[in-house]
């Protein structure tokens, strides 16, 4: 297939790096421990439109306080929320009643198997946990290694404007829409012959100046 040029530079600027990436999501699959993915489902809980650095520092301070193993109030949840993401009382609520959702997902699921559908996975993850949507629920899956899946994020949407795979950007992301672009994204991906997983990550460095995740 002849790409176009800006799907060259594409392709180019990837080889660049492209060993950082496949790096990074090789060390998403080695995530397999019960814990750590709770926490991981934590932090992609807490991310809408929040900063995913500031995320992270909460999850590694509920981390040491131990919001797996032991019963932190609703209060004190909140409290360490409420600098470092953006509606913690909702989020924190998230948090508090994830624990026994989190056990239900396992018992159903083999999340140590990444060969587990991801789509399957994602479709109870949006309808059983209140706060993920499609977005954060694909973010979870890819951030403890599952693939093919879009996080139709505002930095990817942008760039897959820019790159005419999408002509406008949507004003919301419908379950329909999401999904469409999602093929989109997929389709172009194949085209360009690099995984969305990796273009994800590409797409996120452009943006931000880091592969983070």
């Amino acid at each position: 297939m002849k790409l176009q040029a800006k799907y060259k530079e594409i392709v180019q600027n990837y080889a660049k790096m492209g060993e950082v990436i496949e790096n990074r999501l090789k060390d998403f699959s080695k995530i397999k421990n019960k814990e750590d993915i709770f926490y991981e489902l934590c932090f992609c809980l807490l991310t809408p439109q929040s900063n995913a650095q500031r995320c992270d520092e909460a999850v590694r301070i509920l981390r040491e306080k131990k919001l797996y193993s032991a019963h932190l109030q609703l209060g004190e949840i909140r409290k360490i929320l409420q600098t470092r993401t953006r509606f913690h009382n909702n989020k924190g609520k998230y948090l508090n009643d994830l624990k026994g959702l989190f056990d239900t997902l396992w018992k159903k699921f083999d999340l140590e198997n990444k060969s587990t559908d991801p789509f399957e996975v994602r479709e109870w993850l949006v309808k059983n946990i209140k706060g993920l949507g499609l977005k954060e629920a694909s973010h979870f899956l890819r951030n403890v290694g599952f693939r093919n899946l879009a996080i139709l994020d505002r930095h990817i949407l942008r760039n897959l404007q820019r790159l005419d795979v999408v002509h406008e950007l949507p004003k919301t992301l419908t379950r329909n829409t999401y999904l469409l672009i999602e093929k989109n994204f997929l389709d172009f991906s194949k085209d360009i012959g690099i995984e969305v997983d990796k273009l994800d990550l590409y797409f996120w460095h452009h943006e931000t100046g880091e592969v983070f995740k």
